[in-house]
């Protein structure tokens, strides 16, 4: 159990020494023992550069084995892990490390641009088996940043592992319960304990498997789940740096990958593949989360795996950030269509207004209390209750299911990722022009979409104020959360107790 181990670097590094596989990237394997290695001479490196316990080092990296030498070498110090998008823009990212007062920032070498705090640049290329390295030298553009290079050579040391189980080991970004973007602190305790929680649902071994890691390391589920989780486990962990549905497709084909945790938007493209399709026999656990899984979509994924003769079932599960990932799941012989499972580590019940505690069968917000909540949200207190109101509905069927009935909280969710509605009007809201801005979720053939509707009375052309909310939005939120569609209006229409009435904007789009 996680119990045993202080840290999550002690979680990881003593399930996996001695195994003869344990990442691959590209065709190039690193072992066990070598991954411990690694970790320790990054670790070592960090030390000399003045990292120690308590202080933040920022990663900005996609899946990559330096992202993971990097989470596991930091956690190492008692130091703290905030990984963040790789493809935030410049203005969010130094936003960012100010709001964490991270003293490092780990990142690809071609971030030119200064972030006010030292570069440790890496080169994507190094951890390439030979022939692949060598390829990718001649076909790389562009001029490198400057900055600290990655230790690749590093050695490690046996100096111990510093830090407790209720040391902070990871921030995550979360929407909080409200829609207001944060960032949680996360203990090694909940950290491994989630890892546990993940080997629970399993009900299986896992040695002699092979995960595939397509979810992004700054989404808790991929973290906490896929990587600390599955491969701490047992699995052979295949890192993706983005998502490569061909190449993860081909994996299950040849059977070089047979478990995959990822957003329901993952699995819709992987079924599109031919590759996956004849190889879905291969598969042996298939979880989805951080977004509604359609009934028809688990359907078509149960039912080819069934007429293939493979035993994997979709299931679909639920968590937060705030719980670092999954607190409830379907798995193996307790899985049900149109339900988010049953409790799994944790204890969750459905509240009133009032906080009452409601019967099986009525709808209302979805309480959790569970070994793996978070310590509380940057900059304030320490969460001290027993049970986190989720800010998300839901109720319990006759036969003890979860289902899940929607937002209370103000979320968008595009492609199993979090946009923050307040996050994009208050940005928009900068431009001297704008009132006020909503931004709400429409659908168009099915995918969501973001409107952005601004309250003004300037007698500027719409074009060039479109252009500057535009410009504004695009350098300082993620590129999936731009609005598709930008709405002018002289006031934003309000419910009878002063609220913008988010249902009423949508009239303007014809829904």
């Amino acid at each position: 159990m996680a119990t045993i181990y202080n840290t999550a670097y002690e979680y990881f590094t003593k399930h996996v020494e001695g195994r003869e596989k344990c990442l691959s990237y590209f065709g190039r394997t690193f072992s066990g023992n070598e991954v411990k290695e690694r970790i320790d001479g990054v670790a070592a490196f960090l030390r000399e550069k003045g990292i120690k316990r308590g202080d933040v080092v920022a990663i900005h990296l996609p899946n990559t084995p330096e992202c993971i030498f990097s989470i596991y070498a930091i956690n190492k110090l008692g130091a703290v892990s905030f990984v963040t998008h790789p493809m935030l823009p410049v203005q969010a990212l130094k936003e960012s490390l100010t709001e964490t007062g991270a003293k490092l920032l780990i990142v690809m070498d071609h971030l030119a641009e200064e972030v006010g705090i030292p570069k440790i640049v890496c080169d994507g290329i190094s951890y390439l088996p030979a022939v692949k390295r060598g390829f990718a030298k001649v076909v790389r553009k562009g001029g490198k940043a400057k900055g600290i290079r990655f230790p690749y050579r590093a050695k490690g040391d046996a100096v111990s592992a510093v830090g407790n189980t209720e040391d902070v080991a990871l921030y995550l970004p979360s929407g909080g319960t409200t829609g207001e973007p944060k960032v949680i602190r996360v203990t090694n305790s909940a950290f491994n304990a989630n890892a546990d929680a993940t080997l629970t649902l399993a009900k299986m071994p896992l040695e002699g498997h092979a995960v595939l890691l397509l979810l992004p390391f700054f989404h808790g589920f991929g973290l906490s789940s896929s990587l600390h989780g599955a491969v701490s486990g047992g699995a052979e962990g295949v890192i993706f740096p983005y998502p490569d549905y061909p190449r993860a497709a081909k994996c299950v084909k040849r059977g070089k990958g047979d478990i995959l945790l990822a957003v329901p938007n993952m699995y819709k493209k992987l079924l599109a593949q031919k590759a996956f399709r004849k190889g879905i026999g291969n598969m042996r656990l298939a979880f989805s989360g951080g977004d509604t899984l359609s009934v028809s979509l688990k359907r078509e994924y149960d039912a080819l795996s069934e007429k293939a003769g493979g035993e994997s079932r979709l299931y679909q599960g639920y968590g937060l950030a705030e719980t670092v990932s999954v607190c409830v799941a379907n798995s193996r012989g307790s899985d049900k269509a149109g339900s988010i499972g049953k409790p799994v580590f944790s204890e969750v019940k459905i509240l009133s207004e009032e906080g009452a505690e409601l019967p099986a069968g009525q709808v209302g917000e979805i309480a959790v209390a569970t070994p793996c909540m978070m310590k509380g949200y940057l900059g304030q207190e320490d969460f001290c209750e027993k049970y986190l109101r989720t800010g998300d509905l839901g109720y319990f069927d006759q036969d003890g299911f979860l289902v899940f009935s929607g937002r209370k909280k103000r979320i968008i969710v595009i492609g199993g990722m979090n946009v923050y509605p307040l996050e994009i009007e208050r940005v928009a809201c900068e431009e001297d022009f704008a009132e006020g801005a909503a931004a709400v979720e429409y659908r168009e053939d099915g995918k969501p979409k973001i409107a952005l509707f601004v309250a003004e009375h300037s007698p500027l052309p719409e074009k060039e104020k479109k252009d500057r909310i535009l410009k504004r939005l695009c350098g300082r939120i993620i590129r999936y959360a731009i609005p598709s569609k930008i709405v002018f209006l002289p006031e934003l229409p309000l419910t009878k107790v002063g609220k913008t009435d988010h249902a009423a904007l949508l009239s303007y789009l014809g829904k």
